[in-house]
C-alpha cells in the first residue's frame, strides 16, 4: 500500500488495498520523489520553507567547502522528507579529472514489507544546478 506516496496514488485513479509491496515499484516511487526534491530550490514551497535545496549560485563561491555543503543538505533533505528511507548516507565521488565535480553516492535502506533493502544510487549536480539522480 505504501509503494508510492499518496499523491500518486490519487494521481493514477487506483484506490485498492494490496497486501504485498512491489519492491521495484516502492524504489522507482522513491527515486522520483528524490528527483522532485532535490530540484525543488528552498524557499519555494510556502509551506514548507525548507523543502528542497539551497541554490547552487549562492554555493560555488565557497568551493571546495560547497562539496561538503551541499552532500550535508542532500542527506538533510533526504532524512526530512523521504521517511521510507533509513540508515542514510551521503558521499562525494572525487573525480581525477574534474576536482570540483559535484557528483556524491547516497546508499540508505528502504523499508519494505519489514525488511530492509539497501538501495544506492549517484547523484550529479550539473553546472546549471539542476541534480540528475541515477540517469
Amino acid at each position: 500500500m505504501f509503494d508510492r506516496r499518496l499523491l500518486e496514488r490519487v494521481r493514477s485513479g487506483r484506490a485498492e488495498a494490496r497486501t504485498t509491496i512491489d519492491t521495484s515499484v516502492l524504489m522507482d516511487d522513491v527515486l522520483r520523489h528524490l528527483r522532485e526534491l532535490f530540484n525543488v530550490r528552498r524557499g519555494s514551497v510556502p509551506i514548507r520553507p525548507d523543502y528542497g535545496m539551497p541554490d547552487i549560485n549562492d554555493l560555488i563561491h565557497l568551493m571546495p567547502d560547497a562539496i561538503d555543503i551541499l552532500g550535508t543538505e542532500l542527506r538533510r533533505q533526504i532524512i526530512a522528507f523521504e521517511p521510507r528511507l533509513r540508515d542514510v548516507t551521503v558521499r562525494h565521488v572525487p573525480s581525477e579529472d574534474r576536482p570540483d565535480s559535484l557528483t556524491y553516492a547516497i546508499s540508505a535502506a528502504l523499508d519494505v514489507d519489514g525488511r530492509r533493502e539497501r538501495m544506492a544510487v549517484e547523484t550529479q549536480i550539473g553546472d546549471n544546478g539542476r541534480v540528475r539522480l541515477g540517469d
